[in-house]
């Protein structure tokens, strides 16, 4: 992955080698990790379980979907990682021994056993891999933010939030339809590919994505208010019907 190829040189010698991570946030790159402390990993993940049937009673329906997404999409990346690992051990691992391997295979059983449990808790599904969010998702974890501290921040476009592996196409053609957009009308589309789960905003990203939406347009795109603080009333807003039209048709290819 690119995103790893930009990590300081003293942090890529942990990727020729097999290591452990404990829960201090230490790495070990001695064989040291045995049964039991997977055992007891998957008991926290156990433990999960039990929190998201408490939050499923305590927490609205929308507010519950809400942290289900985000948690299901974070579950989804370390068992696609754990399902890679297990998978291509005998032709990449640099040690080959059985016990390894077997520690690798009870890793990858423990994610898939708590996405099913998951799945069986909320009803969401796990989703086919996307490059995108996969990518996000892996910047978002403990280890990868350990490893970037001295990265410098890449500066973000509209783009670089579109979950679809076309997310440049998708930009280029937004701005040719719409180069002046501002205020509520970019809203318009904001909500408009949040529809089409091309794009998740949280409270913390909102400030990124207009500071991105301002560089990507390169114009005045009103003030942060007029876009976030906006409410969508689809009964009232005459233009927001004609947008999402417009943009259900030049868009159209990417769903």
């Amino acid at each position: 992955m690119e995103a790893f190829k930009t990590l300081p040189e003293e942090s890529q010698s942990v990727f020729n080698r097999i290591t452990y991570i404990d829960d201090d946030m230490n790495f070990i790159y001695e064989n040291s990790l045995d049964l039991p402390t997977l055992l007891i990993k998957s008991g926290k993940l156990r433990t999960n379980c039990f929190k998201l049937l408490e939050y499923k009673e305590e927490l609205s329906e929308s507010s519950f979907n809400f942290l289900s997404e985000n948690y299901l999409k974070q579950l989804e990346t370390y068992t696609f990682l754990s399902n890679q690992l297990s998978f291509y051990f005998d032709k990449n691992s640099p040690v080959k021994d059985s016990s390894t391997k077997a520690l690798f295979n009870c890793q990858n059983l423990n994610f898939n056993n708590h996405l099913a449990e998951f799945e069986k808790i909320t009803g969401l599904k796990a989703q086919t891999f996307n490059q995108q969010i996969f990518i996000q998702e892996v910047k978002e974890t403990p280890v990868f933010k350990k490893f970037s501290v001295s990265i410098p921040q890449k500066e973000k476009h509209f783009r670089d939030f579109i979950s679809h592996e076309k997310n440049t196409e998708i930009e280029i053609a937004i701005l040719k339809k719409y180069p002046t957009f501002k205020g509520k009308k970019l809203r318009y589309i904001i909500e408009f590919l949040i529809e089409k789960k091309l794009l998740t905003i949280t409270y913390g990203t909102q400030t990124e994505l207009y500071d991105a939406l301002k560089r990507t347009f390169n114009c005045n795109i009103g003030t942060y208010p007029s876009i976030f603080g906006y409410k969508i009333n689809e009964n009232k807003d005459s233009d927001y019907s004609r947008i999402t039209n417009e943009l259900e048709t030049i868009l159209n290819k990417y769903f």
